[in-house]
């Protein structure tokens, strides 16, 4: 395949606004880029783009984190994340387009009503969750590249930390795109010229956005930002519903 100019600008914009609101909230880039992008190229691209940009800057990001992390926690999850992927992987490249699209548009759905109105855990969970959470997270990261969630309510069940939470999801999701990449290469998705054209036309453009996100992070309230997020997303897989239909 091809991408016409203007459409590669298009995405180059995508690709910003994610980013800049991840620097700014916390909140994942992909969330925000793949439901929108899907709208524009074909899923399995989508997906590749997002993996192989949210991979590099995860990299970066979590680079200096890393110490922080609770190994014992991502030792756990890592398992059951590959069972996920490769589920995952699996029906994406079996189930037809238009199921995988309806599919995404559902989940995104449900995710920004997540985003919406989460609250934090009432109690300690139970290391036992870290089954679903990995083999969930691996799956929806595969068919959705959205695979961050269930770490988060896994990982923030499990520590008090603050700190030791941020950076324990961090280099999870490190992880859970890292091992999706591997799938996605050992499956073929990977091999589109195209892919790789944009990928390093647009590699500059996370740096950018969370350069500008971390700079306006304060001006803007978490919470609120994420409600609005939250909209955003719905009205965006209602969108791909309608689209699928």
């Amino acid at each position: 395949m091809t991408i016409a100019p203007e459409t590669l600008i298009l995405v180059a914009l995508v690709v910003f606004v994610g980013y800049t609101v991840f620097g700014a909230t916390g909140f994942g880039a992909s969330p925000i880029t793949i439901p929108v992008l899907a709208h524009v190229l074909p899923l399995t691209f989508v997906l590749s783009l997002a993996a192989l940009l949210d991979f590099a800057s995860g990299m970066a990001l979590g680079f200096h984190t890393r110490r922080q992390a609770h190994a014992p926690e991502l030792l756990t999850l890592v398992p059951f994340t590959l069972v996920g992927l490769t589920l995952g992987v699996t029906l994406l490249v079996r189930l037809p387009r238009d199921a995988i699209v309806l599919a995404l548009g559902v989940f995104v759905c449900v995710y920004g009503l997540y985003v919406i109105f989460r609250r934090g855990p009432t109690r300690p969970l139970s290391r036992w969750w870290a089954a679903p959470a990995g083999v969930l997270g691996g799956v929806i990261g595969a068919l959705f590249g959205i695979g961050g969630p269930p770490y988060v309510v896994y990982i923030t069940g499990r520590l008090p930390d603050p700190a030791v939470q941020r950076a324990t999801i961090s280099q999870m999701v490190i992880v859970n795109v890292g091992l999706r990449v591997v799938a996605f290469a050992i499956a073929g998705i990977l091999l589109s010229r195209a892919l790789w054209i944009a990928v390093m036309v647009l590699l500059p453009v996370p740096g950018v956005g969370l350069w500008v996100g971390n700079r306006v992070h304060l001006s803007v309230a978490p919470a609120t930002m994420a409600r609005v997020i939250g909209a955003v997303l719905f009205v965006t897989g209602a969108a791909l519903i309608v689209r699928a239909l």
